[in-house]
């Protein structure tokens, strides 16, 4: 009896072609989006100290963060600055928007406020809900909390927000409040990782 191979041999030159093209669609599979977003800056970490806006701390002394400075700064005027400090009845430092403190010629900035769990540390990604917008938050030392801005330098782009988080260290003697932050300058990127962000 005779057995039929029914088994089909490409020629050569097919069977490379087959394997190129095998070849070429897993590179595509594997390399990244072209048209993905990518951030140009690297995350920017800062220390503060600053005293309370109702505090015993020296004339003139700042009781408010600039974000995107990365820089402690007075509460004036100008009301230049996204988020300032003050203190409650209980002796927990209290984080007020912009807003909540005065309005400057140019308008507010919209500033949002979430408490993150978990350390400082340990947070390496602002979520994507759970903010509230233009409210205080009343925190104790080492309790971490995330801030989203709507930057105008990012009013061009595909977000315009900006991302950060701060966390009080130390309240001493007199007021005086040591903490710090990481913000991210790449709008629309939630990563506090160190260097530039992927996310």
């Amino acid at each position: 009896m005779h057995t039929i191979n029914y088994s089909i041999r490409l020629p050569r030159r097919g069977a490379r072609r087959v394997a190129c093209v095998v070849l070429a669609l897993s590179a595509i599979a594997g390399c990244s989006d072209p048209f993905a977003l990518k951030a140009s800056y690297a995350n920017e970490p800062f220390v503060y100290s600053l005293y309370g806006i109702s505090g015993t701390g020296p004339a003139n002394a700042p009781a408010a963060l600039d974000l995107v400075g990365r820089s402690p700064v007075r509460v004036d005027g100008t009301f230049s600055f996204d988020i300032a400090f003050d203190f409650d009845g209980k002796g927990k430092v209290v984080i007020l928007p912009q807003k909540l403190v005065g309005t400057p010629v140019s308008g507010s900035r919209v500033v949002y406020l979430r408490r993150l769990s978990g350390s400082y540390e340990s947070n390496l990604l602002a979520p994507t809900s759970g903010w509230v917008s233009d409210s205080t938050m009343a925190v104790l030392p080492g309790e971490v909390i995330g801030v989203k801005l709507t930057s105008a330098s990012c009013a061009y782009q595909m977000s315009s927000d900006l991302y950060a988080k701060i966390v009080v260290d130390s309240v001493r003697t007199g007021g005086l409040i040591f903490g710090r932050g990481v913000v991210n300058p790449n709008c629309g990127f939630k990563s506090f990782e160190e260097g530039v962000p992927t996310k």
